[in-house]
């Protein structure tokens, strides 16, 4: 029903448009890209300084108003900014007059109630009927407004209303407080490739990460994405399985951020599958939104999965992606280094040193997130005193592990499935 509704609302706007003229043009934006733009437009009327300077810039703004339906036109009338540096107007409509390629263009921002919610539109009519840069011209106002908003080169995740999937909403995060050292891997060649490549922005690549929950993917993420922000003008979009968009509506909105770094967890669930006829023009329209997506040399991209199986063939096959990474259990060698990130206490740390204890969580092939869980209980109060005991570690993990083996597949590993310690 939803999609039906969308499909009709933009059939209207397609009328509208060809009733405007031929050379009319019109895109549906997110929220915060509607207002950004519109920002980035009053900066250049009211003479702010923007990047690239007005003077160098392919266009000029001739003219800017505020209007309230059905049409009264006033002067801009600003009210102050957003947290991001962006001017916020009285009236969400406005109206500018752009002069691009020495033709002049009509840049109409208004907002459509519609039965499921409000579509943010950008109409822009060129002046001559024959002139095709409109959507030219849109796609450059967009690039550069968000490279002049507060969005540019922060860490944003994507979400979207469930009544309203076209209403996408950025959140800006703070940079995670992880860093390579913090990944428990033996060999961190490929993941030092990745930053290097995003750093240079001389070479796009993408990474599938397989692998049971706990065994250290979101970590690893999480660790990239904080070593790829120290570089300037990358933006990094996190995009999970509940978000609310689908994957072709992902890859649009993150090209616009352009350069950027994309990463998806459980992208299976974001996807359909060739064995799911329901779900089938999903996967190619996800097919199609990926190969345009990774096509670009400063676009990368980091996907998850829980199990390989879960992927069509068609999206994890070489090309569409450049590397497959594998986590599996935590290596004995590392149990040490994990106890001590998490507690700050090396006494308890050189407690894992003890053959018995890690020959017992090599047995039971712990992954991280035991580990995390594990030692989570080990400070607690009652454990003050017997905590640094051998006995009282190998006793704590039987009894986590009865408490937990129901939970656990046979054929998975011992970690806390759907925790946040991956």
């Amino acid at each position: 029903m939803l999609m039906k509704r969308l499909r009709e609302t933009k059939e209207r706007l397609e009328d509208m448009a060809k009733r405007i003229g031929v050379g009319a043009y019109y895109r549906t934006v997110p929220y915060e890209i509607f207002q950004t733009v519109k920002s980035y437009l009053l900066k250049l009327y009211m003479g702010d300084e923007v990047n690239p300077p007005a003077n160098e810039l392919p266009f000029s703004v001739e003219d800017a108003f505020s209007y309230v339906k059905p049409g009264f036109l006033t002067l801009p009338m600003i009210v102050g900014f957003d947290p991001l540096d962006n001017y916020t107007s009285s009236e969400q409509s406005f109206l500018a007059i752009v002069r691009y390629r020495n033709k002049r263009y009509y840049i109409s921002f208004s907002p459509i109630e519609e039965r499921f919610g409000t579509l943010y539109v950008i109409f822009v009519v060129g002046e001559d009927p024959e002139e095709l840069y409109s959507i030219e011209l849109t796609n450059l106002l967009i690039k550069l407004a968000i490279r002049n908003s507060g969005y540019y080169g922060k860490f944003l995740k994507f979400s979207s209303p469930a009544d309203n999937i076209e209403k996408v909403k950025f959140k800006v995060l703070s940079p995670p407080n992880f860093t390579l050292d913090d990944i428990y891997l033996k060999d961190k060649s490929d993941l030092e490739d990745f930053v290097e490549a995003v750093k240079r922005k001389n070479q796009g690549l993408r990474y599938l990460f397989v692998g049971e929950p706990g065994t250290g993917k979101t970590d690893t993420v999480k660790a990239i994405i904080a070593e790829c922000l120290k570089s300037n003008g990358i933006t990094v979009i996190e995009v999970d399985a509940g978000c609310g968009i689908s994957l072709n509506h992902v890859f649009e909105y993150a090209e616009i951020f352009s350069p950027v770094l994309l990463c998806i967890d459980d992208i299976d669930l974001l996807v359909g599958s060739r064995e799911n006829p329901l779900k089938a023009r999903d996967l190619s329209s996800a097919l199609q939104a990926l190969d345009g997506f990774v096509e670009k040399e400063d676009h990368y991209l980091i996907a998850t999965t829980n199990d390989r199986k879960l992927v069509d063939f068609a999206l994890r096959r070489p090309g569409r992606f450049d590397l497959i990474m594998e986590f599996s259990e935590l290596d004995p060698d590392f149990y040490p280094n994990l106890v001590l990130r998490e507690s700050k206490d090396e006494r308890l740390s050189e407690v894992f040193k003890d053959e018995k204890i890690r020959r017992k969580l090599s047995n039971l092939k712990v992954t991280g997130a035991f580990i995390v869980t594990l030692v989570k209980h080990l400070l607690k109060p009652r454990y003050e005193e017997t905590r640094y005991e051998p006995n009282t570690v190998l006793a704590l993990i039987d009894k986590l592990q009865t408490s937990f083996k129901q939970e656990v597949k046979k054929e998975e590993k011992l970690g806390f499935v759907g925790g946040d310690n991956e």
